[in-house]
């Protein structure tokens, strides 16, 4: 354990200042669209308030992914056109961007390389949750694969200070590199991450998913579907090579997982065989 990186961190985690932020609409947001009950007049007036937030929301929503040919020339039309959820995950990937969009050296990922990954995590998961008549599970599931790696940002500086330590704690105890982390940092970048949420004030289902999207054994029963879903995508995406970074060979698919999401050897090969369409796809709204 290195104790005063340890306490290094608790000092940042402490500050709320110090960790990523994120835009107030993007939770209220989440929340409105969470009530079965509110109205989608409502909704365009909350986005609307953010200038920035609508304008990159238009280009979003315009691009090929999301748009299905349609031109959408105003935030109530794309309200009309695409359904409140899908919005929804418009507004997230607009928002978190400005996080995410960076390099976090740490891990070896150059500048967009943690944001492609996870836009790839999320249209997977989304893919995976539809193709297994989960449809109430695929809004879910996008967001949080687009923030499952939010963590990282902040444990970057650690990682890149202790990086040898961590693959020789990985190849010396067989644990995953999250595992790693834990052992000598006292935190991993999952439960970094769910600190981060919190602070965003995210429902607790996103915040299951972050915490637990390597660890899918440990995830809450009442999650365990959305967890199980982001993890295989997120492994897969890994195996797959898309924005692997230095830890990517580092972990392990869950039995536990591939179990909740139903999926066999067949679907998990199919789905491993899709991520170069999957990566053009992302391309869209990166």
């Amino acid at each position: 354990m290195h104790e005063h990186i340890k306490e290094r961190i608790k000092t940042v985690i402490a500050n709320l200042n110090a960790l990523p932020s994120m835009p107030e609409v993007v939770t209220r947001i989440i929340n409105m669209v969470n009530d079965p009950n509110v109205d989608f007049k409502l909704v365009a007036e909350e986005i609307s308030r953010d200038q920035a937030i609508t304008t990159n929301i238009l280009k979003i929503a315009n691009s090929a992914y999301f748009s299905k040919g349609k031109e959408i020339a105003s935030v109530e039309k794309a309200l009309v056109t695409l359904g409140m959820k899908e919005v929804k995950d418009i507004v997230v990937v607009a928002a978190t961007k400005q996080v995410l969009d960076k390099p976090v050296i740490g891990y070896d990922l150059a500048k967009g390389e943690l944001w492609k990954h996870n836009v790839a995590v999320a249209m997977l998961a989304k893919k995976i949750a539809i193709d297994k008549k989960k449809k109430n599970l695929a809004d879910l599931v996008f967001t949080g694969g687009i923030i499952h790696d939010v963590g990282k940002t902040v444990l970057a500086i650690y990682v890149a200070s202790t990086f040898k330590d961590l693959i020789q704690s990985t190849v010396d105890n067989q644990i995953t590199f999250a595992q790693a982390e834990q052992l000598l940092l006292g935190f991993d970048h999952q439960e970094i991450g769910q600190i981060i949420l919190k602070k965003w004030q995210f429902p607790e289902s996103l915040q299951n998913i972050v915490r637990y999207h390597h660890d899918a054994d440990d995830a809450p029963q009442s999650d365990i579907e959305a967890v199980a879903i982001v993890h295989v995508a997120n492994t897969i995406c890994q195996m797959a090579g898309i924005g692997i970074g230095g830890d990517g060979l580092y972990y392990e698919l869950s039995g536990k997982a591939i179990e909740a999401t139903g999926l066999d050897d067949s679907e998990l090969q199919h789905y491993y065989g899709i991520t170069p369409e999957l990566l053009k796809m992302a391309r869209q709204i990166m």
